[in-house]
């Protein structure tokens, strides 16, 4: 059944009230969310800073990430990757978050994370990297 905040809190009896406000704080003015196209499942980042990335069974290299989001990322590589290749994308100061490629056109590559990012580790990242 589809309540209101206000519908709910009356109807539980508990005269809790919960009010709240979506915050991208920590977010560099340049760092602002894009709108998220139909189908995808959370607004990305648009950034630009370095990361490792590393197929399963490789070396790590450097890509470029263009944006991030708590879902997943789209970054920029000299790897030949397909669809559903398991990768590992190392952001400064975490441990590598694995991930699945969705999706690959010319040197672009668009993955999911295996798990999604905290929506706080997500406004670090994007605030270290809007430092640089």
């Amino acid at each position: 059944m589809d309540m209101s905040p206000s519908q709910w809190s009356t109807a539980n009896g508990s005269g809790l009230s919960v009010e709240g406000e979506l915050s991208f704080g920590g977010l560099a003015p340049s760092a602002e969310p894009a709108p998220s196209p139909p189908g995808r499942r959370s607004q990305r980042v648009n950034v630009e800073m370095g990361a490792a990335l590393r197929q399963r069974g490789a070396a790590g290299v450097s890509v470029q990430i263009m944006d991030l989001s708590v879902d997943g990322f789209r970054v920029t590589t000299h790897l030949d990757l397909f669809e559903g290749a398991d990768v590992w994308l190392r952001l400064g100061g975490l441990e590598a978050c694995h991930a699945t490629v969705v999706w690959v056109s010319g040197h672009l590559v668009g993955c999911r994370f295996t798990r999604p990012l905290h929506p706080a580790v997500l406004d670090m990242v994007v605030a270290k990297g809007s430092k640089r």
